[in-house]
This record gives structure tokens, sequence and C-alpha cells, in this order.
């Protein structure tokens, strides 16, 4: 017997694999994360932009290049009548480098960094962007999920119950109008069932675009739907926002680089020098050789870039009002989320505890009761959409903590695992 079941067992063993293969591997909320925060398209082309504005940064540290010039031509000399006395060649070769105004590269070093600065803030700004992205579809491709299992299986005990049972005596007329009551719920439980699997497959798409995945790869999320557990000061959290706020930072980087172009324009009529030395020759009969040094300057004689000035006064101006803005607007925002995150939670609180599990098995009495005759069709009908209503709503309320909670951590401008009052998040 020990043998027979080893032998089952080991049989059991080679087989279940196979079994599965055709079923999608599970998956946590995190890996989801994880996958998009490495293969995002969006991302990469970010992250490259990155890498374009660093190559800027290292430009705008060389020196330009040193200019050569070289003449080459006939030489005549004729006398006062006009009498050629030698004929021969001209050479002229001069090497000028040019060194800017004292101040001009080093604004230019710094705007290049501030526009460093801007990219990098942007790409983090994105990453947490994405990281809430995903969570949010995830945690409604798993209500959506949830909500299509729960309606089709609703939709099969209503199909069984309202089934003429045949070879049996003729239903009376009470009976024949509770079966069609019943199948008129039917009608409702489709549109219920093709909404939820709409929203699900809606989701699964597009979690699996942003983690860079095939379309018609099946997903399969393990994590349960669960609100977030989290309480938040907020006085903390605006002062949070004030200071860590990724937008509020690339307001301010955008502000000191546009103080730093109205120094560059002001500074952009000041003159560059190129200076080198030269070698000349000519030969005409005579050969006359001269070495010696050049210097060359822009003379600002009549433009004196007023209306470039003028343009990055503007800019600067502009840039200092969406400062304002943007720090008033994350201060509100942050107030405006934390009293519909209280509200939310209060509605969650405000549901009876293990009240989807009583309506679940509430619905399994009613199909039994209602095929035993103890109770009607309305009865029964009103307990199936009583426990679907409910899981929506509930869905729903988790779905908006969730979305508060997302929406905080982006504002705060960290990562949710990072925030301080933070008890679990998967």
């Amino acid at each position: 017997m020990s043998r027979y079941v080893l032998s089952t067992c080991a049989a059991l063993a080679i087989l279940f694999p196979s079994l599965q293969a055709g079923l999608p591997r599970p998956v946590t909320v995190r890996s989801l994360v994880e996958g998009a925060l490495a293969n995002n398209a969006e991302l990469k082309s970010l992250e490259a932009e990155v890498d374009a504005a660093i190559g800027q940064r290292a430009q705008a540290g060389y020196f330009k290049n040193p200019e050569v010039s070289l003449e080459f031509g006939g030489r005549e000399v004729r006398d006062s009548e006009n009498l050629l006395q030698g004929n021969g060649t001209t050479l002229r070769v001069a090497v000028m480098q040019t060194f800017e105004f004292p101040g001009k590269g080093t604004l230019r070093k710094a705007i290049a960094n501030k526009n460093l600065e801007i990219a990098a803030l942007g790409l983090e700004q994105f990453r947490l962007a994405l990281a809430g992205q995903v969570r949010l579809l995830a945690y409604q491709h798993v209500a959506a999920e949830e909500e299509t299992r729960v309606a089709e299986s609703i939709y099969r005990l209503s199909r069984d119950v309202s089934a003429e049972p045949a070879g049996q005596p003729e239903l009376g007329a009470r009976q024949k109008l509770e079966i069609q009551l019943v199948q008129a719920g039917m009608v409702e439980l489709a549109e219920r069932i093709k909404s939820a699997s709409l929203r699900s497959e809606e989701t699964r798409m597009r979690l699996n675009a942003l983690v860079g995945r095939p379309q018609a790869h099946p997903l399969l999320i393990a994590d349960p739907l669960r609100p977030p557990s989290v309480s938040m000061d907020p006085a903390s959290l605006v002062l949070a926002a004030q200071q860590h706020n990724l937008l509020l930072k690339i307001r301010r980087v955008e502000l000191e680089r546009s103080a730093r172009e109205v120094t560059a324009a002001r500074l952009d009529i000041a003159p560059d020098f190129s200076i080198g030395p030269f070698f000349s020759r000519d030969v005409a009969g005579d050969i006359e050789q001269n070495f010696g040094g050049a210097v060359s300057a822009s003379v600002p004689l009549w433009d004196w870039n007023l209306g470039n000035i003028q343009s990055a006064k503007a800019r600067r101006s502009a840039a200092e009002a969406l400062r304002v803005k943007g720090e008033r607007d994350a201060e509100a925002q942050i107030l405006t989320l934390l009293k519909a995150g209280e509200l939310t939670r209060r509605q969650l609180d405000m549901m009876p505890a293990g009240l989807l599990d009583r309506l679940q098995e509430g619905s399994g009495i009613a199909e039994a009761q209602f095929r035993s005759g103890a109770i009607g069709a309305q009865l029964y009908i009103d307990s199936q959409s009583a426990y679907l209503d409910s899981l929506r709503i509930s869905h729903a309320a988790i779905l908006d903590a969730w979305r508060i909670f997302l929406d905080i951590g982006l504002l705060s401008g960290v990562e949710v695992d990072q925030l301080p009052q933070r008890k679990s998040l998967p």
C-alpha cells in the first residue's frame, strides 16, 4: 500500500506542472511596480532625456575650437608709374583662439546644470506617478475580477433556479411569474458581467503596456483588495509637500534658471576676444616676412540685446508666479485629499464587519429557500442584488482610499513605502 501511495504521489508531482502550464502565474502588486520601473518605454525615454542633459552640461564646459585662416595668392609690385617691378606669391597664416568675456562660460554652465536638475526631477516625478498608476490599476483589476466572478456565480444560480423542471406538472401562474422575475434579473446580471469583464480586460491591457509585456499576456494578481492602513498628520504632510514636492522643486529650479538667463542676456553684449599669432610671407623679387599677434573683438554699437533681456525678465516673472501658484495648489490639494481620505475611511468604518461574507452566505441561503418555495422571487432577487451592490460599493471605497493615498505620496514627493505613517503596503 505504501508503495502504491508513493507511486501515486510521484505521478501527481510529474503531472502537476503540466496541469498548471495553462494557468497564468500569480504576480504581486510590488512585482508589477518593479517591472514597470524596469521596462516602461516612456520612462526609458525620460532617462534618455536626462542623459541628453548630461551631455549638454558637458558640452557647456568646453572652450571653443581655435580658428585657422590661410590666405594664398599672387603678388605684383609696381612703381608710381605703374611699371612692374616684380611678381610672386603672398601667403598669410593665422591661428585665433576665442576667449569669452569673463562670466559667460560660468553662466552657461550654471544654466546647463539647472536644465539637468529639471530633467532629473521630472524623471523622478514620472517614476512616482508610474508606480502609483500601476498600483491603482492592479487593485482595479483585482476588484473587476472579483465582481465578474461573483456576478457570474449569481447568474448561474439564477439560471438554475429559473429553469422549469422537465417532466414535472405544469407550473402555476404564481410560480411562472416568479421565475420570470428571476429571469428578468438575469438581464441586469448579464450587463454587470459585461461591465466588470470590460474593466478587467482594460486594466489588464493597460498594465501589460506599462510593464512592457505583450497585450495577450494573462494576468493573475495574488494580492487581495484591502484598504491602505495609514494615519497621517495634516500639518506634517503640508510641510512635507512644501519641502519635497517634486513639481515645486521643478518650479524653484526653473525660477533659479530664469534668473541666470536674465544675467546671461545682459552679459551677452560684452565682447568676446579672439587672440592668436599670425605669419605672412610676400615674395615679389624681394622676400618680406612678418610675425606677430592679432586681437579681434566685437563692438556693441547698435545691438544692446534689449529684446532678449526683456524676454528673459518676462520668463523670470512667469517662473515666480508659477512657483507661488504651485505652493498654494500643493497645500490645497493635500488638505483636500486628507479630507477625502477621512471621509472615505469613515465610510469604510461604517460598513458592518463581515457583512460581505454574510451576504455571500445569504445568497446561497436565498437560492435554497427559493427552490423550496419558502421565499418569493423578489426576496431572492433583493438578496442577490444586495450582495452585488455592497461588493461594488465596498470595492469603490477601497479604490478611492488607495487613490487618495497614492496621490498624497505623489504630492509629498516620496515613495509610498517611505511614508512615515505607513503600516503595511503590498
